[in-house]
């Protein structure tokens, strides 16, 4: 707080905020106010006054011009008039005396030099005063014997202003003055009644500054006011007491409530990325049960045939391999988290290793038309890691790249020498990544968007597994973006301790089975996995239905406008449109009113069931379905339809 002491007239004034100083303001307030008032009064009773006596002036000449000029007129002695007219020039106010005849025409007049001449017609039609600016007119008729003889004209000027701005200079010396005195008094009055407080003031802002509570007001009598500051002087005693013994108890409380707030948020955060990663969990290892269980349902058919029965095995194999997969994952985090994944270095080039990490990630990057390139030094680089986890951690990006990536995109491979090591740049044009999601993008069961909105949204590791592995080596991971719908870039950088020195499948038309019992109709399957539609399409041909299959929300409507399907068969994570969009599309065409709608999902909560029956589903089925209880489902509304003759 400055004290540098205050001298001079300073010294005088009280505070701007004080309780003196505002007492003084009112005082003066009051006072202004009180001079403004009589003064306004006193220059309108002026200004009143001032009008009346000059048109009373006006009056009293102008009657005096009407005697006196009625014989002129009378005996047509223009002469005599004028020299009456004349007469008026001892008025100073008076500027235009004239004498109209009684047909309103001037007849005589008198004007003082610069002063414009009455005009040649009487300007106002009545007697009595006129104002017009700063300028009075007056008009007296000439009466004689009861018979109108003519009409006086006098025009005077009316200082209004004139008089209004002396009258200011005079009230504005009396308002100082009146001021002056109040101010001094007041504040010899005010200094006796304030001085006591402005000391408890002074206190108070030293107090609410420093938070030293040993300060006091000091001892001002035995009167009102001195009860007063004594009573704030006990009240710092008994704060003061207090302050200190809560000091010590707040400093434990506030450790202890951000610690524990610390801890309830960490497990609010894990307890709901745990709830998200099972509800993931169970979705991506239904969806491959999904076309395991069709594909050994086509191999226990008796009519199926070679090619059949060894493209049902290559699903199988296919599907477990995407499992043993995720399985994997799992495994890997639970022994990097433990401490218990051991690396088993050797020696490979950095060649290998790209091409390593390409070969599983490739047939995703073909199915999805993406274009890969891969750019390398030109120079040999030997590197000292475990080849398999580094293959991972990289094919890993390259998946993720390729699963985010919409159809047609473009993945870049990227490695260059730098001073500290080996940077490895995976780069693409996707779906990018908001500033809001980077920081946390790395935490176990992270993920971007929802599982339902683009299906093939994983478990959430993948990437806190990368971070372990490239730990493991001494190495980072990092991400960028310049934001949603910018595409990403992730750059793996090892530490120089490290160096040493598309096609998809068809599905040949399976032979026909020998048609169950009852009708069969013409079915759509729609999934955007192609194993799962195309086995299951596979089962329900066998049994005689005619088989329809597509692989996105839009092509459900396309091949539903264009085929008129029986039922559809559709699954809700598709990443183009959900199915649960795609079933109120269908609802609101024409030729999906009557159509049975079967949802087929890895999302079984009841809160799932409930919305596929709002999206207009008739069934819903959790993968991995049996391809029993869809035959069954499609039989029963087959039946139904049949039995109530509907076309």
């Amino acid at each position: 707080m400055d004290r540098t002491p205050v001298t001079g007239l300073a010294r005088l004034l009280p505070r701007p905020n004080s309780v003196r100083a505002k007492l003084i303001r009112i005082v003066l307030s009051t006072t202004a106010i009180a001079l403004i008032v009589a003064a306004i009064a006193m220059l309108t009773y002026d200004l009143s006054n001032y009008r009346q006596a000059l048109v009373s002036g006006l009056s009293a000449e102008a009657g005096i011009l009407a005697l006196s000029t009625a014989p002129a007129i009378e005996f047509d002695d223009r002469a005599v008039a004028l020299r009456n007219l004349t007469a008026m020039q001892a008025r100073a106010a008076i500027r235009v005396a004239a004498v109209y005849g009684t047909g309103g025409k001037l007849y005589a007049f008198y004007a003082r030099p610069g002063q414009r001449p009455p005009p040649d017609t009487l300007p106002v039609p009545r007697p009595g005063p006129y104002l017009t600016g700063n300028q009075i007119e007056y008009v007296q008729p000439i009466m004689q014997n009861g018979e109108m003889l003519g009409t006086i004209y006098l025009r005077a000027t009316y200082d209004l202003v004139g008089r209004v701005r002396a009258y200011l200079g005079i009230f504005a010396l009396v308002i100082l003055l009146g001021m002056t005195v109040a101010l001094v008094s007041s504040m010899a009055l005010q200094k006796v009644i304030t001085e006591p407080l402005d000391a408890m003031a002074k206190v108070a802002h030293q107090v609410i500054d420093r938070r030293d509570y040993s300060l006091r007001a000091g001892a001002f009598g035995r009167d009102e006011i001195g009860m007063v500051v004594a009573a704030f002087n006990n009240m710092l005693d008994e704060v003061e007491s207090r302050e200190k013994a809560l000091q010590a108890t707040n400093s434990a409380l506030s450790a202890e409530i951000k610690v524990r707030k610390s801890a309830e948020a960490a497990l609010r955060e894990a307890d709901r990325r745990k709830d998200e990663f099972l509800a993931t969990l169970a979705h991506e290892l239904r969806n491959p049960l999904a076309p395991i269980r069709h594909a050994v349902k086509i191999l226990d058919v008796p009519g199926a045939s070679d090619g059949q029965r060894e493209w049902s095995r290559e699903v199988i194999a296919r599907q477990v391999q995407h499992m043993a997969l995720l399985l994997d994952d799992l495994l890997d985090v639970s022994r990097i988290t433990r401490g218990r994944l051991d690396l088993r270095k050797d020696y490979v080039s950095l060649q290998a290793l790209v091409a390593a990490a390409v070969e599983p990630a490739r047939p995703l990057i073909e199915a999805k038309h993406h274009s890969l390139e891969v750019a390398l030094p030109s120079a040999p680089v030997e590197l000292e890691v475990d080849p398999l986890r580094m293959s991972q951690a990289l094919s890993n990006l390259l998946t993720n790249a390729a699963k985010y990536t919409d159809a047609g995109g473009t993945i870049k491979v990227r490695a260059a020498l730098e001073p500290d090591g080996l940077a490895i740049r995976v780069q693409d044009n996707g779906i990018g990544l908001s500033a809001a999601a980077i920081p946390n993008l790395f935490a176990m069961f992270s993920q971007v968007d929802s599982v339902i909105d683009r299906a093939e949204g994983g478990l959430g590791i993948g990437l806190a597994l990368v971070k372990g592995l490239l730990a493991l080596h001494g190495g980072t991971v990092e991400a960028s973006s310049d934001g949603v719908g910018h595409g990403s870039e992730f750059v793996i950088r090892l530490p120089r301790s490290t160096l040493v020195s598309g096609v998809r499948n068809t599905i040949a038309a399976p032979a026909a089975a020998a048609p169950a019992r009852g009708p069969r109709g013409k079915v759509l399957v729609v999934d955007d996995n192609r194993d799962a539609a195309e086995t299951l399409a596979l089962v329900l041909e066998m049994s005689g239905h005619e088989l329809l299959v597509g692989h996105s929300g839009h092509e459900a409507l396309d091949l539903g406008s264009r085929e008129r399907p029986d039922a559809i068969i559709l699954d809700i994570g598709m990443p183009d449109m959900t199915g649960y969009e795609a079933a109120r599309r269908i609802r609101r065409e024409a030729w999906g009113r009557k159509t049975f709608l079967l949802a087929i999902t890895g999302w079984g909560q009841e809160d799932d069931k409930e919305a596929a029956r709002a999206a207009g589903f008739d069934g819903h089925l959790t993968k991995p379905v049996n391809p029993d209880q869809v035959e069954l489902m499609l039989a029963h509304f087959l039946n139904a339809r049949s039995a109530t003759n509907v076309p």
